[in-house]
């Protein structure tokens, strides 16, 4: 089975935005509702342990009798129909969209299963907290009836539309992704608002599930390219490829540093709650949109043009996490942050899936400390250029890591005496 998620913008006009918001806010609403009414299943079970004299870690069904017997905790459908009933008592809430309204309750039972599964290992974690304004921004059409996308109208030529269940027909992005939408395959979309000073921006995420993804490779492949490839990741270089491909690290997060700074220094002066607040907060979300635009285009760029030259590509099997955590200053942790090794990696996994290109985790171990040249092993070193103590070889030492990287997916001994560790003199020359 595979997955794919395709998120985009939509537009909606004033009275449809209107509508939106009805709908988020009773979603919120039903969510604290829920969430109160969860909290006092969980306090009446902590209430009979005491009574019945229940230690921590003991299994209370035991103790449970015909009179005196376990409270326990609802289940999913029943925290749904609860939802359409709060809905139905309340009568600004039946004015949103009932569907949505109920599928709050399925949202709170996961948050709690959550919660009881993170008991185990710490017990002292907090409750599934209750939702502000701000921090409740996405409601949910479970079922592809409640939503669709206007499929006929898009290949004539007219812009996308996406019907909403209690909203009607909203335009949307003209976004190419949108025609390789597996509209058979819809399973649940979601709705999130994400808050730009006093306007809104809004967005629809679309989860399918494809018993197999098409191919929609649209090219010819350069039969130049060397294939396969190994990749190496970086920090000053977000990757580098073994056939010469450099993705550079724009820093675009430093670059716009000292203004954010400027910005969170007046929103700390502001007063909570006034209007100047509210303004400079809009201004620093709207820059963080931007350095994350800019961001995301190159990234998605590069990984779409790696896949679609390359059926398998080499990678380390390294967690990206674990990197940042072994540098040794701040600077360098923020440059790899800089370079959103993470999300690369995850563009370059479900693009692979997409095109059928193999994605392949190779061990890391060494690669840049082994000459490609004579294959012996050089001391640790953190300059930029790799200079092999024992040949004089000098190379750039993510050209020199990839190359190694490469060398191991094939299935060479990289850690030798000879001039080509393992590899013909004719497959060096190409890659070399």
């Amino acid at each position: 089975m595979s997955y794919r998620t395709v998120k985009f913008q939509l537009f909606p006009k004033p009275e449809q935005e209107k509508r939106m918001l009805l709908n988020l806010h009773a979603c919120r609403a039903t969510y604290n509702d829920l969430n109160e009414y969860c909290r006092d299943c969980v306090q009446r079970y902590r209430e009979w342990r005491e009574s019945m004299g229940v230690d921590e870690g003991q299994d209370a069904s035991q103790y449970g009798t015909d009179t005196n017997p376990v409270p326990g905790f609802p289940s999913m459908f029943d925290l749904t129909a609860k939802a359409g009933e709060l809905r139905d008592i309340n009568l600004w809430r039946r004015e949103a969209y009932g569907t949505s309204v109920r599928e709050v309750g399925a949202r709170i039972h996961k948050a709690y299963q959550r919660w009881f599964d993170s008991l185990i290992d710490d017990p002292s974690a907090g409750k599934p907290r209750f939702r502000t304004d701000g921090r409740y921004d996405s409601f949910t059409y479970p079922a592809y009836e409640q939503y669709r996308l206007d499929t006929q109208g898009l290949f004539r030529g007219k812009k996308p539309r996406m019907f909403l269940g209690g909203v009607g027909w909203v335009r949307a992005s003209n976004n190419g992704i949108i025609k390789r939408v597996p509209t058979d395959c819809m399973k649940q979309a979601v709705i999130s608002r994400k808050k730009m000073g006093k306007s809104n921006k809004w967005y629809i995420t679309i989860f399918c599930e494809c018993l197999e993804i098409p191919d929609n490779r649209t090219w010819y492949m350069d039969a130049e390219t060397p294939d396969p490839v190994g990749l190496d990741l970086g920090a000053r270089r977000v990757a580098t490829l073994s056939d010469g491909t450099v993705v550079e690290n724009h820093r675009t997060m430093r670059k716009n540093e000292k203004r954010m700074a400027k910005i969170q220094r007046k929103i700390s002066k502001a007063e909570e709650g006034s209007e100047e607040r509210r303004k400079y907060l809009g201004h620093l979300r709207h820059l963080q949109k931007r350095i994350d635009d800019s961001k995301n285009d190159v990234l998605q760029k590069a990984t779409r043009s790696i896949v679609q030259n390359h059926t398998k590509i080499f990678v380390e099997d390294l967690s990206v996490k674990k990197l940042i955590d072994l540098q040794d200053n701040k600077e360098s942790r923020k440059l790899f942050r800089d370079a959103s090794a993470g999300m690369f990696m995850r563009l370059l996994r479900y693009k692979g899936e997409e095109t059928g290109s193999e994605i392949v985790p190779v061990d890391p171990a060494y690669t840049s400390r082994i000459c490609t040249k004579c294959g012996k092993l050089n001391k640790p070193f953190s300059e930029e250029t790799f200079r092999c103590r024992f040949c004089g070889f000098t190379k750039h030492r993510d050209d020199n890591a990839c190359e190694n990287l490469f060398r191991r997916g094939m299935g060479f001994d990289i850690l030798g005496t000879s001039s080509i560790a393992g590899i013909t003199e004719a497959e060096a020359e190409v890659h070399n």
